[in-house]
């Protein structure tokens, strides 16, 4: 039995750069705001604050914490997915193969699950009901 090894595992690596302070920002809010510890949160405040995080989405840490999951899921993707097509005269055939790689599968898994966190902290957040 061959056992191969990515050439890629860097792009591992900068997909959990990307999605981690997505999730380090959502777990210390959680503690803050719904759990009521507050030293987390505090304690990283005033750095976010002077990186941008009151101020609307541009260049700042705001954008990081929405793009960064996003940019994660299609590195992760592009990794795991393989599309082949074939098109003849009477037939259009495509074949999604998706490949066991465990650990870009668990990270696009994961990044999925932040911008599902952050789509119901949207909802939530702006509902008018």
């Amino acid at each position: 039995m061959e056992t191969t090894t990515s050439r890629y595992k860097w792009l591992n690596t900068v997909a959990l750069l990307l999605v981690l302070p997505t999730a380090y920002f959502i777990i210390i809010s959680i503690l803050k705001y719904s759990l009521g510890i507050d030293g987390p949160f505090d304690a990283i405040a005033p750095w976010l604050e002077r990186m941008g995080i009151k101020e609307t989405l541009g260049w700042n840490i705001n954008l990081l914490i929405l793009l960064g999951p996003v940019t994660a899921l299609l590195i992760t993707i592009i990794q795991v997915i393989n599309i082949q097509g074939q098109f003849t005269k009477d037939l259009i055939q495509i074949r999604l193969t998706i490949r066991k790689k465990w650990f870009p599968v668990a990270i696009a898994i994961f990044s999925g699950l932040l911008l599902a966190t952050l789509f119901i902290y949207l909802l939530g957040e702006n509902c008018n009901c």
